[in-house]
């Protein structure tokens, strides 16, 4: 008997997980504590994704195995930049101290430095089941605030692409189109979007450019002879409850959102699914052969504002961009 017991301490004691480190500290911006931020944690040998929210006090990272990490925190809409901290050390039973300070992001434009915060921080405790059409789909209509991937991945580029992308970068993306009110291809952007969705159309109303958007929901095709534009021809179908909406004709005149360019041949898949009442997640897949070694995927979620509206988008009155760029910006390029 005694030795079943001495056999089974042993057996438990060697099935006990490894001991694990803890990452915490203070998460501030330029105007104080910063609460609702993603602080990530990536193992660098395992690639593994620890994620955790933030709170006025700071944040706190648990059930670290211990390893060499990479922290970051995403961008909060355009009112701050990505932190990154590599080589970040983590050793079992000795919690690491790390205070982090984001960067303003996108220049100090006015209104984006705090909404975003404002809007994420206001309905963050929305909840409740996703509501349905009168045809029973999962209805996508109402306003919502929409952000970037937290990953932070980027494209592979095919050389060409990619010496362009570093010519741009050396440039500080000083033509980006987007800055001279011209269209993004992809919208992806963290500003506010208003979806109204019928059995055969989805409108998006975008605090961006472009302004407003039709994705076709009544079976048509593609038109055979595409002229290409700036944000190409949409059309949807549903496989299930996910809206799949794919997207062609685009011109290779847009830089994609980090700055990267594009052709003529890219397609660009998005699927759109409403868990519950509060959330929409988005994963999008942009293929162009001319540019990419290989699809480019982002997953995204976005949050309810039911109290928001579409705001009036203007920016080619007292545009300032080109005086305002002088030197490359930390982390340019980083995100997508």
């Amino acid at each position: 008997m005694r030795a079943f017991v001495i056999a089974l301490c042993i057996g438990s004691f060697a099935a006990a997980p490894a001991l694990a480190g803890t990452i915490r500290g203070t998460l501030r911006d330029y105007d104080g504590p910063v609460a609702n931020a993603t602080v990530q944690a990536r193992n660098v040998k395992t690639g593994a994704l620890h994620e955790t929210k933030s709170d006025q006090s700071g944040y706190t990272l648990s059930d670290l195995p211990p390893g060499t990490y990479e922290i970051a925190v995403p961008p909060l809409g355009y009112r701050t930049d990505r932190f990154v901290k590599k080589d970040v050390r983590v050793s079992a039973r000795q919690p690491l101290e790390l205070d982090i300070e984001l960067t303003k992001g996108n220049l100090g434009v006015v209104g984006d430095d705090v909404a975003y915060l404002e809007v994420l921080n206001k309905y963050a405790g929305i909840d409740g089941a996703a509501p349905r059409t009168a045809s029973g789909k999962p209805d996508l209509s109402g306003v919502w605030l929409g952000n970037l991937d937290p990953d932070q991945t980027a494209p592979d580029l095919l050389p060409w692409a990619a010496k362009e992308f570093e010519a741009r970068l050396a440039n500080n993306l000083k033509d980006m189109p987007a800055a001279f009110c011209l269209p993004t291809p992809v919208q992806i952007t963290p500003v506010l979007y208003k979806f109204v969705q019928t059995d055969s159309l989805l409108v998006q109303i975008i605090e961006d450019v472009p302004s407003v958007r039709q994705v076709f929901l009544d079976g048509r095709p593609h038109p055979k002879d595409l002229d290409p534009t700036w944000a190409g021809h949409s059309i949807g179908h549903w496989e299930g409850d996910t809206l799949v909406v794919e997207t062609v004709g685009f011109n290779d005149l847009s830089w994609l959102i980090n700055g990267a360019p594009h052709t003529e041949q890219m397609r660009v898949i998005e699927r759109f699914r409403r868990p519950d009442l509060g959330h929409l997640n988005l994963d999008v897949t942009i293929e162009d052969p001319g540019a990419f070694k290989a699809p480019w995927d982002m997953h995204m979620v976005w949050t309810a504002a039911p109290g928001e509206e579409i705001g009036e988008y203007v920016c080619n009155e007292n545009n300032d961009y080109r005086e305002n760029i002088a030197a490359p910006r930390a982390g340019a390029g980083e995100s997508p």
